[in-house]
């Protein structure tokens, strides 16, 4: 992350909990980066490559998207925004790599440039205003009136400065955000959870980020089976969970006879309670005594 945007954002009284009213909102999300795809191949190589059908984005009109491993599990999950002939892909900057390492193994002779945007490009997520359309500005995908800042440092200093010049709006961290990305149900995936579950696992196919009709792309033969044969045996869902205990992602779920049911997704905290998103088998929905597998077994409710 650029040191001016760093050293802009210090100067600032960030939030760390989402308003419970509905206000207009400004954050940094910092826990997400750009991985630029350019070239001349860049859409067929895309459209080989992830879930969602490249041919059919339109410009500046950002879609939710997966990257799966040959066996269909998710490598990481996106959003992603076509400009002419260039894509942008924002995902959890602690995937940036990894994926730009296991997409770059695909490109062979292709006119693919992959590049790591961490250090120019700053995101910013706005939540509850309208705003005119402008430069580096989008709609956030399945919240209204919600909107992506892409620019570099001076640009998203600048468009800080004049948005709270021009109306009110309560600023709030980057994790804050994460509460709405969970009531929207936007399964942002980190190291442990990446390659742990097949996109319908994640309610993918509920967001539009899986097209079943646009031929291969690496794992493909794994989705499209589990989508046309029904064999999908568990599904995410939105919990809540009191506790003093950080919960990271990956955390077990389990019931009270020590049963595995289910994994930790994303989280964040609001109002001293921890909101998360949940993968967790078909059977284990109606089951009354889910739990994490931790020290003191905190339970988990469904919300």
């Amino acid at each position: 992350m650029h040191a001016d945007w760093i050293s802009y954002l210090n100067t600032l009284e960030l939030s760390p909990q989402t308003p419970a009213d509905k206000q207009a909102i400004l954050a940094p999300l910092n826990h997400l980066s750009v991985l630029s795809v350019t070239g001349k191949d860049a859409a067929n190589f895309l459209q080989g490559q992830t879930t969602c059908d490249i041919n059919a984005l339109v410009d500046s009109k950002p879609a939710l998207g997966a990257y799966c491993n040959a066996k269909g599990r998710t490598i990481s999950t996106f959003i992603i925004i076509k400009q002419q002939n260039e894509f942008q892909l924002i995902l959890t900057k602690d995937l940036i790599d990894t994926v730009r390492k296991k997409l770059q193994m695909y490109v062979l002779r292709s006119d693919v440039q992959l590049t790591d945007q961490s250090e120019l490009l700053c995101i910013t997520g706005i939540f509850y205003t309208e705003l005119p359309l402008q430069t580096h500005l989008y709609q956030y995908p399945q919240l209204d009136n919600s909107y992506l800042f892409i620019g570099n440092a001076e640009e998203s200093c600048l468009f800080w400065s004049e948005l709270r010049q021009q109306q009110t709006i309560r600023l709030i961290s980057s994790s804050a955000w994460l509460w709405l990305d969970i009531q929207a149900g936007i399964p942002w995936l980190y190291p442990p959870t990446s390659e742990e579950f097949v996109p319908q696992m994640l309610n993918l196919d509920k967001l539009n980020a899986i097209s079943f009709e646009k031929g291969c792309y690496t794992g493909q033969e794994i989705v499209a089976r589990t989508h046309y044969l029904g064999k999908n045996k568990r599904a995410m869902y939105q919990a809540s969970c009191t506790t003093e205990t950080d919960i990271p992602p990956g955390s077990v779920i389990i019931d009270n006879e020590d049963a595995v049911q289910g994994t930790v997704v994303l989280t964040t905290i609001q109002d001293k309670t921890t909101q998360l998103l949940v993968v967790l088998k078909d059977q284990a929905v109606n089951t009354k005594n889910l739990q994490l597998k931790n020290q003191n077994h905190d339970k988990i409710t469904l919300n």
